[in-house]
C-alpha cells in the first residue's frame, strides 16, 4: 500500500494534535492487515475537571465507500472525570488512480473535518470549562483558580476577583479601610488591623491602654489620666478636685475618711440626780451617741442613741454629788467622730428643814436632817450685826441629824444662817434659817434706899 507524503503528514498531524488535547494520552493498536487493507485503531484519554460542566456526545458514522469505512465511536467514561474515544480508520487497498477517486477525496474531506474537530475539542479542554485563559493570567499570578466554581483562590494577603488586589489583616476589623494592603483605621482605632481601641489622649502618658480605657498610674485618675488623683479617693465621702478632696457634709480630713465631731459640748443645766448637756449639730450626722460614766468608774458606761434633728440630752437617774465624764460623738456611714468630751458633777443634795432648836442671850443651836447621799461636810455661815459673814465647817453627824451651837453672838440679835453639804469641791444649794439671841438680863441689881412708898434700885 502506497500513500502520498502529504496525506501521510496530514494524519500524522492528526493524530499529534490529539495526543495534547487537555491531559490525556493516546495508546496505539497495532496495524492488522486484513482482506488486504490497513485498519488504523487509535484510543483518546482525556482528563477533565471534576464536576466538570462539559459534555462530550459520541457519534457513530458508519461509511461505505468502495471499501473504504471510517468509524468514530466513544469508549465510554473511566472513573470520574476520564472520557475515552477510540477512532478507526480502515483503508481498503487503493487502487493505482486512489488519488484521484471520489471515494479517496470524501475520505480525505472527512479526516479534515475530524482534524478540525479534534483541535476545537483541545482548544476547549486547554481553556477549562470556565472559558478563560488559564489560572495564572485569571488570578493575576495571585492565586488558583478553582474550576467547579470558576473563581480564584486567592493566595495569602492577596484579594479580589481576579486576586489582584493586596489585602489587610483581618479585614482592618471593620474599624477602617484597606489601602495597598495596609489599614488606614477610624478614629479611636489603631494597630495593624485596627482591632485596637485607642484611649483619650493616650492616657496623656499616665497610664497604660487596655481595650479603650485608661489604668491610669498611681495619683492620676480620670477618663484620660490627667486628674491628680485624691488621697484615698476620698475614702468614697467627697468629690476629687485636681487632687483636692471636697467632702460631705460631715466628713472632713484630706481623704474625707473623718466625721465630723459635735463640737462645744456644754452642761446647761445640773440637779442633783441629772445633767442637761448641748452641744453644736453636726451637718449630716445620721444620730449622735453619747456616753457617759461616773469619774473612774468605767465599768457603768451607759450608752445613748440621740436622733440627728435633737443636739441636747438631759441625763437623769444620777447621784447627787458625783463628777460624771460624758462624751458626745456624731455618726454618719458606720464612722464615728472622735468624741467630745465633758466632766459635769451633778449637784449635793440640799439640807432640807434647817430649824432652830434653842437660843440664849449669846448663842443659837441648830438643827437639820442629814441628806441620803455621801457628803464630806457641811458649810454654815451666818452675818453679824456689823454685815460681816463668819463661816464654820461642821463636820456630818452618824446619826440622822446634824446640830451645831453658835456662840458669842450679841443679845437681842437676829441672824440668818445658812447651810451647805460639800462634797469634794462641790457645794449644795444653801438652806437657811433666821435665829435671834435672847435679850441679855439685868444683873448686879442693888436695892439703894427704901421708903414708905419709893425705892431706889441699881443694876
Amino acid at each position: 500500500m502506497f500513500f502520498r507524503t502529504t496525506q501521510k503528514v496530514r494524519v500524522l498531524l492528526l493524530l499529534g494534535s490529539l495526543c495534547i488535547c487537555g491531559d490525556f494520552t493516546a495508546a496505539d493498536d497495532p496495524v492488522i492487515p486484513a482482506n488486504n487493507g490497513v485498519t488504523f485503531s487509535h484510543v483518546y484519554k482525556i482528563d477533565l475537571p471534576k464536576a466538570s460542566d462539559c459534555k462530550v456526545e459520541m457519534d457513530t458514522i458508519p461509511v461505505q465507500d468502495q471499501g473504504t469505512e471510517q468509524a468514530v465511536s466513544s469508549q465510554g467514561m473511566e472513573g470520574d472525570n476520564n472520557i475515552v474515544f477510540r477512532h478507526n480508520i480502515r483503508l481498503q487497498t487503493p487502487k493505482c488512480d486512489c488519488e484521484s477517486s471520489e471515494s479517496f477525496q470524501a475520505l480525505l474531506y472527512r479526516i479534515n473535518g475530524l482534524e478540525e474537530e479534534v483541535t476545537y475539542l483541545k482548544s476547549q479542554c486547554t481553556q477549562g470549562c470556565c472559558g478563560g485563559g488559564g489560572s495564572d493570567i485569571k488570578c493575576s499570578g495571585h492565586g488558583s483558580l478553582k474550576q467547579d466554581t470558576c473563581s480564584c483562590v486567592c493566595d495569602e494577603g492577596w484579594e479580589g476577583e481576579d486576586c489582584s488586589r493586596r489585602s489587610c489583616p483581618n479585614e482592618c476589623s471593620d474599624n477602617g479601610r484597606c489601602v495597598d494592603g495596609q489599614c488606614v483605621c477610624y478614629q479611636g482605632y489603631a494597630g495593624a488591623d485596627c482591632s485596637e481601641l485607642l484611649c483619650p489622649n493616650d492616657c496623656n502618658d499616665k497610664g497604660r491602654c487596655v481595650d479603650g480605657v485608661c489604668q491610669c498610674f498611681r495619683n492620676f485618675m480620670g477618663e484620660d489620666c490627667s486628674l491628680w488623683r485624691c488621697p484615698n479617693d476620698c475614702s468614697g465621702n467627697g468629690e476629687c478636685d485636681d487632687g483636692t478632696c471636697i467632702c460631705e457634709d460631715g466628713f472632713t480630713g484630706i481623704d474625707c475618711s473623718k466625721v465630723m465631731g459635735p463640737n462645744n459640748l456644754r452642761l446647761l443645766r445640773s440637779s442633783e440626780e441629772s445633767l442637761l448637756v448641748e452641744w453644736d449639730e453636726v451637718p449630716g450626722a445620721e444620730y449622735y451617741l453619747l456616753t457617759y460614766h461616773p469619774e473612774g468608774d468605767e465599768g457603768s458606761i451607759r450608752e445613748i442613741r440621740v436622733p440627728s434633728d435633737t443636739n441636747s440630752y438631759l441625763i437623769t437617774g444620777l447621784t447627787p454629788g458625783v463628777k460624771y465624764i460624758i462624751n458626745v460623738s456624731a455618726w454618719i456611714k458606720g464612722i464615728t467622730s472622735e468624741p467630745e468630751s465633758l466632766e459635769a458633777t451633778t449637784e449635793v443634795s440640799t439640807v432640807q428643814k434647817i430649824r432652830v432648836v434653842s437660843q440664849t442671850e449669846d448663842s443659837i443651836q441648830v438643827e437639820w436632817p442629814n441628806p441620803s447621799s455621801e457628803v464630806d461636810y457641811f458649810r454654815l455661815t451666818f452675818v453679824t450685826p456689823e454685815g460681816q459673814e463668819q463661816e464654820v465647817r461642821v463636820q456630818k453627824s452618824s446619826g440622822a441629824k446634824t446640830s451645831y451651837t453658835i456662840t458669842d453672838l450679841f443679845p437681842g440679835t437676829k441672824y440668818l444662817i445658812k447651810v451647805q453639804a460639800i462634797k469634794g469641791n462641790t457645794a449644795g444649794k444653801p438652806s437657811s434659817v433666821n435665829g435671834l439671841t435672847d435679850i441679855d438680863a439685868p444683873t448686879n441689881l442693888v436695892t439703894k434706899s427704901v421708903t414708905e412708898d419709893t425705892a431706889t434700885l441699881s443694876w
